[in-house]
């Protein structure tokens, strides 16, 4: 019996048995060929990590902090 593990980025969790070998291959091609593929989302997780870490650094070098109202502005959100 194999698996396939999907992360979402919700608290939920969900068990799926399939036991369609047909089914199967076609999600596993379906998930394989999506814009959001694990490939993809592993590369920017990494980013995030590095930029995340070079902020840091700089936080810690400079002490400067910003509010959540001074970042909306920045970023004009």
């Amino acid at each position: 019996m194999g698996q396939i593990t999907i992360e979402v980025p919700q608290r939920i969790k969900r068990s799926y048995r399939i036991t369609d070998k047909d089914y199967v291959r076609k999600l596993s091609k379906d998930l394989e060929n999506s814009d959001d593929s694990p490939r993809e989302s592993v590369a920017e997780d990494a980013s995030d990590i590095k930029r995340a870490r070079k902020a840091r650094a700089e936080y810690q070098r400079t002490g400067e902090t910003a509010t959540v109202a001074e970042l909306r502005e920045e970023f004009g959100l």
